[in-house]
């Protein structure tokens, strides 16, 4: 199956807070970004999760630690019973760490996010493109300088851009992936087959209505020509327009003239 990934990457800058409820509309699944190098990052995703929970509902999340190559160099920052907790905690999907930098992970992630909305599929407007291609919204969540626009680029591109540019307000980025006819639930396989030609049943409808439409003619041009024709209008229509009288009027009376002088003449001279 085909899926049309539209992915979000939100700014992390608390400036950007009043663009959430926007960010979290329409959303199949959700992964909230920290840095595993930064425990404050780590701190931060709390207000993230509530957002998430009270504008999308009880949606898939899946909690992502970034930068996993970092741990050569400093070992691990933040306890993984700290991150296990956090998971339990909101009932997220799972845990998983990568490194936009080692390409670590990084497919896996995004693979994970589609499978959660499978499993968790609610046909939002515009998901069901067929029976066998579906569009989602996936958002990843997150603060600042974290890597989430690295993991999406990462993902699209399978490189890591080495020049950072800080994300302001929004960034969004689409990617076709296939996912296999096993990995797909069977409840859920049926249900976008049921919702497809359900679909398809309501454009043809609307679209037998939109004919039927265009032969109903327009309520102007119909009052037009319902309208009654009064007395006036009916002498106008014998008569004929009033400047095509005056033409008429002028060619007879330029041709009489002529007739009338000759005649003058004929009296005056040749009887």
């Amino acid at each position: 199956m085909k899926i049309t990934l539209s992915l979000w990457d939100t700014a992390g800058q608390e400036r950007f807070g009043f663009l959430k409820t926007d960010f979290f509309k329409g959303v199949a699944a959700v992964g909230v970004v920290f840095d595993l190098s930064r425990p404050d990052t780590f701190d931060k995703i709390d207000a993230f999760l509530k957002d998430i929970r009270e504008y999308s509902g009880n949606i898939p999340i899946i909690l992502v630690g970034n930068k996993n190559d970092l741990k050569k160099e400093l070992g691990e920052v933040i306890p993984r019973e700290k991150i296990i907790k956090k998971v339990n905690q909101y009932n997220l999907f799972e845990y998983i760490e990568t490194s936009a930098l080692e390409k670590r992970n990084i497919n896996q992630l995004f693979y994970r996010l589609v499978i959660t909305a499978l499993l968790d599929f609610r046909a939002r407007l515009g998901e069901v493109v067929d029976s066998n291609h579906l569009r989602f919204k996936i958002l990843l969540a997150g603060d600042a300088a974290v890597g989430k626009s690295s993991l999406i680029k990462a993902f699209i591109t399978k490189e890591f851009e080495e020049d950072y540019k800080l994300t302001v307000g929004l960034d969004l980025l689409t990617q076709d992936v296939e996912i296999s006819e096993e990995d797909i639930p069977k409840e859920t396989h049926e249900l976008i087959g049921k919702l497809y030609k359900s679909y398809k049943k309501k454009f043809k409808r609307y679209q037998r209505k939109d004919d039927v439409i265009q032969l109903i003619p327009n309520p102007d041009e119909f009052n037009a020509q319902s309208k009654p024709i009064d007395d006036n209008n009916q002498n106008d229509q014998k008569l004929g327009n009033p400047h095509k009288k005056r033409k008429f009027l002028l060619i007879t009376i330029s041709i009489l003239i002529p007739i009338i002088v000759l005649f003058m003449v004929y009296l005056l001279f040749f009887r």
